[in-house]
Parts: C-alpha cells; sequence; structure tokens
C-alpha cells in the first residue's frame, strides 16, 4: 500500500519538476511588428507618404460604400478602408472612440485612403 501511494505522489509531482528540463518554448518577436506613428488626420493629408503606417483616433461616421467609411477626428475627415475580417467581432460602432491602425494610400488621382489594419475601441 505505501509502495502505491509513493508512486502515485511521484506521479502527481512530476509536471513541477518536468517544467525545469523541458522549458515551454518562449514568444518569439513577430517578424510582423510595425511600428504606428500616432497621427491626426490633417497630419495624415498634409505629411504621410505612401504606405507609411499610421495610427489614428477618432469615430468611424458613416459607410460610405462596400468597403470604404467616413472616419473623423477633431481635425478633419478621411476614408477608411476596412476589410470584413479586419472588422471586429462586436461589429463597427459607429460615433464611437476608436483607434485604426493602418496604412496610408495615396494615389494622385482619387483621395487618401487609410487600410485599417487593426480596430479597437476605446470605451
Amino acid at each position: 500500500m505505501k509502495g502505491l501511494f509513493f508512486s502515485g505522489l511521484c506521479l502527481l509531482s512530476l509536471p513541477a519538476f518536468s517544467e525545469n528540463y523541458f522549458p515551454l518554448p518562449s514568444p518569439v518577436a513577430s517578424s510582423e511588428a510595425h511600428d504606428y506613428k500616432k497621427q491626426s488626420i490633417d497630419q495624415v493629408i498634409e505629411k504621410s507618404d505612401d504606405e507609411e503606417l499610421v495610427r489614428l483616433s477618432g469615430q468611424i461616421i458613416k459607410k460610405l460604400k462596400c468597403s470604404t467609411y467616413l472616419f473623423r477626428d477633431k481635425t478633419g475627415e478621411i476614408q477608411i478602408q476596412i476589410e470584413d475580417d479586419d472588422i471586429p467581432q462586436k461589429g463597427l460602432l459607429f460615433g464611437s472612440p476608436t483607434i485604426i491602425k493602418g496604412e496610408v494610400t495615396k494615389n494622385p488621382s482619387k483621395p487618401i485612403v487609410v487600410e485599417a489594419e487593426k480596430i479597437r475601441y476605446i470605451f
């Protein structure tokens, strides 16, 4: 009986000791880590470069067409392109304080657009 008890105790304590011998892999820094620069909409319109990564704070105002939305902060308005798979699980909350991280797209014949990569609501 003592032998069975001792064997069970050893088996239960095995996971505690195994961490020292078989450590879990540490998270590797993602090569896709991006450096988003916080900017206002007027800064994006006046000074940003094509494909520049930006972080905007403001509100999604309305849908303009398929995946294009109007985004506003205290300095102005800009078009934001949001693909279906980038929409948060809660959906798009129009008029709510929002942070959008994305990439600026400049085309001389079209308005400046920010292609949203991440949308976060501030509550």
